[in-house]
């Protein structure tokens, strides 16, 4: 996939710029109080995340990926067992229904 042999834009070993880099070295130290001022700059451009952020952070996990999935589920299922069930017949059309071949003619003309 990837080419292993020096093309002409690669360093060859007489580059001038790799005895620059051998000695280049770098001086000085941090301030003290570096370190801490640095998290405080980045705590104050975070910010508390927003909702949608929550939401979607909470979704790519596999955790909120069970809940959610188990959730729909759930609602599929509720929704399905009230769209399937029987109606409510009163006892009167019950008791045709349950003898007659017919029901739904019977029914109809009442």
């Amino acid at each position: 996939m990837f080419d292993r042999h020096p093309t002409p834009a690669m360093n060859t070993p007489d580059d001038p710029l790799d005895e620059l880099l051998s000695q280049w070295q770098v001086h000085g130290e941090a301030p003290s109080s570096f370190q801490r001022e640095v998290w405080a700059r980045i705590a104050t451009n975070e910010g508390e995340p927003t909702t949608w952020e929550k939401l979607t952070s909470f979704l790519v996990q596999p955790r909120g990926w069970l809940i959610a999935t188990t959730a729909s589920i759930l609602i599929g299922a509720t929704i399905a067992w009230v769209e399937t069930r029987p109606p409510r017949l009163n006892p009167h059309e019950a008791y045709v229904r349950s003898i007659s071949p017919f029901a739904s003619l019977h029914l109809a003309s009442h």
